[in-house]
């Protein structure tokens, strides 16, 4: 770990994980707002702070026309993220600036959007000051800010923990290993200290738990989740404390699922909940009756309402689409209060109607289906929950060609990657504007449709020839599969389902 000016107490050792955030693609804000019945600026400039490796950045510049600006005060960080600028052409503006040296350039616009995913809980209280500050300055307004943070009280007995772990990485391990060697002596220290039932592990058994779930998670994400200098969960009322400085209001959660309360709390916790009319509180009640451990909000300077007309009349205007195979589609969603099993009376016409991965507008989808029994705020309802678990999707209806090469351009960078790495498992798709999961075994057998294969033998071989080039091979059931017989098998079994359910998908979201 290095602790020197520049990265003020940040894991700077080792690179963060290539993940994807769908919360940070405007169209999904837009959604979340005309479902509460609020205006939703036009988005033409947006910015994301802290941008880990980039890829969010680079598919919602590469997926739009909007202008994208983003820093992440780890260079490292920025050479990739560059590079996937460069490989898409999009209208993307990437640095390694910190919040305040951002501020102080003279060359950024006034935001529309504004995004920070994570960074908040792991930075100085210094450096959350100077972002509040840049969004102050920087958000427009009408803008929206989307915001992630860990909470209390979800985070607050694992707080001890966390400190015990990060001591022992400074003061028991030797700083002339790597971090991630470092890290894994503090983990297999941390199991023996639990093996011996402290009175505090028992006093709290969810640490227990977490701490095995640590051990599971890719290194690169841990270093950075728990071994920062700094690390400060916070309650939703402190962050309403420190966001109105910048003037900025609650909007709603980001997280879909969290619209539809039955999901999330019981009859009795709901009841609680409503005796109070303040929402603030009833944000900070709603982490107390979940443990909340994170949050993914949207926020606004100046909230807008729209009359109820209006509301109807823009889901005329916002489009779905299905992003599964129907024999895929999942009728049971897991929530807080364990699991729920979707009523096949509202849901079934729903996605029966969706199965061929066509567009359709809200309203459509509403004019086609309203019954006695299928009312507008019960299929409204179905819509969020299937896009709140990731089965449905926002999409543009009619993306430019402008933005279709940028896509394209950005996933010939990706794909090429994936012949020797499974780092980035998102492709950027025109429809969404953002990304859509595509592993690394998917994204080869793209490659191989672009050189004209087209079975499942043949694709199956290509993908067998790549791996095993690296010395690599499948993990099935938890075991590797060793000889070329038993990866060749697999992988033609997971071509097949590719042809047969994620190929029609994948056309129908522009994917190339």
């Amino acid at each position: 770990m290095i602790l020197d000016n520049w990265n003020s107490g940040y894991v700077t050792e080792i690179g963060y994980q290539w993940g994807y955030f769908g919360e940070l693609n405007p169209l999904r804000a837009q959604l979340a707002m005309l479902c509460n019945g609020l205006v939703f600026p036009e988005v033409r400039t947006a910015c994301e702070l802290g941008f880990g490796q980039g890829v969010s950045t680079n598919m919602h510049a590469a997926g739009s026309e909007m202008q994208w600006f983003g820093t992440d005060f780890n260079p490292s960080h920025a050479v990739v993220a560059q590079q996937m600028a460069k490989a898409s052409g999009a209208n993307t503006h990437v640095f390694d600036a910190s919040f305040a040296e951002l501020g102080q350039r003279k060359d950024l616009p006034q935001f529309d959007f504004i995004g920070v995913h994570g960074v908040w809980s792991w930075i100085s209280d210094e450096n959350r000051q100077e972002l509040v500050d840049f969004i102050r300055a920087r958000l427009k307004v009408g803008g929206v800010l989307y915001i992630s943070y860990n909470v209390h009280p979800g985070w607050s007995n694992f707080i001890p923990m966390r400190q015990l772990m990060l001591e022992y990485v400074e003061r028991a391990t030797s700083h002339s290993k790597g971090i991630a060697s470092r890290i894994q002596e503090a983990l297999d220290f941390s199991e023996k200290l639990v093996a011996t039932k402290p009175i505090y592990t028992q006093a709290n058994p969810q640490v227990e738990k977490r701490l095995e779930s640590i051990r599971s998670q890719n290194r690169n994400y841990v270093a950075h989740e728990y071994f920062n200098r700094d690390w400060h969960p916070m309650t939703f009322l402190d962050m309403d404390k420190h966001l109105d400085q910048a003037k900025l209001s609650f909007i709603c959660s980001a997280h879909f699922l969290e619209h539809v309360s039955s999901l999330t709390m019981t009859k009795e916790q709901r009841e609680v909940v409503e005796t109070v009319s303040d929402q603030t509180l009833r944000n900070q009640l709603s982490d107390f009756m979940t443990n909340q451990f994170f949050r993914r909000d949207y926020w606004t300077r100046g909230l807008r309402r729209m009359s109820g007309s209006e509301q109807m009349e823009r889901f005329n205007d916002f489009y779905l689409l299905l992003n599964r195979h129907i024999e895929d589609v999942s009728y049971t969603i897991k929530g807080p209060i364990g699991e729920a099993n979707l009523s096949k009376d509202v849901y079934q016409p729903l996605i029966e109607l969706m199965a061929d991965h066509k567009p359709r507008s809200i309203g459509e989808i509403m004019s086609k289906l309203q019954s006695d029994q299928l009312t507008p705020s019960s299929l409204l309802q179905a819509m969020i929950v299937l896009i709140g678990d990731n089965q449905m999707s926002p999409v543009y209806l009619e993306p430019s060609k402008k933005v279709r090469k940028q896509c394209m351009q950005l996933n010939r960078h990706i794909k090429s990657r994936s012949r020797d790495t499974d780092e980035i498992q998102f492709l950027a798709s025109p429809l969404t504007g953002g990304g859509v999961p595509a592993n690394r075994i998917n994204q080869l057998f793209l490659l191989a449709r672009e050189n004209r294969l087209t079975n499942e033998t043949q694709l199956a071989q290509f993908a067998w020839d790549r791996l095993s080039a690296g010395k690599q091979s499948l993990v099935k059931d938890g075991k590797a599969l060793e000889t070329a017989e038993e990866n060749l098998a697999e992988l033609g079994n997971r071509a097949k389902d590719f042809i047969n359910k994620t190929l029609p998908v994948y056309t129908a979201l522009g994917i190339q």
